[in-house]
């Protein structure tokens, strides 16, 4: 199977609550603190992104392909060739088989960087972050645990990001059979709607965090350098069951 070129780029992130993508360390009286990047202002990892998008994709393959794929587990994950791997490793990657899409992060918006106005020296932000303190749970025992206040930094709620680009790279890709309309691909309209099911991000999901949505409106998509239409892959969802009806023929 051909690999095609494939660029998507123009998603945007619109952040609803506060999110939390931590760093693993603290600072001050801050126990969680937030990925930054060299200018100060909080991003949203590419690796972060792909690992929702792969749990959204999983989750709709298992729904419509029934797949016997169980990432991220080598031992229960597809180990034959690559023409025989299954959509979700094509896509994403497998232990020994690395993807040839590479994910990006997503940057504060323009309008964003522009109000927030980082300075040069200190790299120093005000605004864009807010703390929350908590107290750990005991899943066992069902409480609060005794002597266990943390705080957490966020970034703040109503914040948007743009990746610019959000994937590069190659990706062989199956038309569609039934469609009458061209350029409409099994992979592109499960990848794409994937991302449209993302609805959190970070840590913090069961306590109210990072709740989002991913939007495709202003979104750009080429394939071998030929744009084509997101709106067309996502009407076709439904032809998800079809292809996983060839995969089982």
């Amino acid at each position: 199977m051909n690999l095609s070129t494939i660029e998507l780029t123009g998603v945007r992130i619109n952040l609803f609550e506060p999110l939390h993508i931590g760093t693993g360390y603290a600072r001050g009286l801050i126990n969680r603190t937030v990925v930054r990047g060299r200018d100060g202002l909080v991003y949203v990892p590419g690796s972060v992104l792909k690992g929702k998008a792969r749990d959204a994709c999983a989750a709709l393959a298992g729904l419509y392909l029934t797949e016997k794929c169980r990432a991220p587990h080598p031992q229960a994950m597809t180990k034959d060739d690559h023409y025989k791997t299954c959509v979700i490793c094509r896509i994403f990657g497998a232990p020994g088989q690395s993807s040839s899409l590479r994910w990006h992060a997503a940057q504060l918006s323009r309008d964003w960087r522009e109000a927030l106005q980082p300075t040069r020296k200190e790299h120093a932000v005000f605004g864009q972050t807010t703390t929350r303190t908590q107290v750990q749970l005991s899943r066992t025992r069902g409480m609060a645990a005794e002597a266990h206040l943390f705080t957490s930094e966020l970034a703040v709620e109503g914040l948007t990001f743009v990746a610019e680009p959000l994937l590069t790279g190659r990706l062989s890709l199956k038309p569609s059979t039934f469609s009458d309309e061209p350029d409409v691909f099994y992979e592109l309209i499960l990848l794409l709607s994937g991302l449209k099911l993302i609805a959190t991000l970070g840590g913090g999901a069961s306590r109210g965090a990072g709740r989002c949505e991913v939007d495709l409106s202003a979104a750009r998509l080429k394939i071998n350098g030929r744009e084509v239409s997101i709106s067309t892959q996502l009407t076709h969802a439904e032809e998800l069951q079809v292809w996983g009806d060839e995969v089982e023929a």
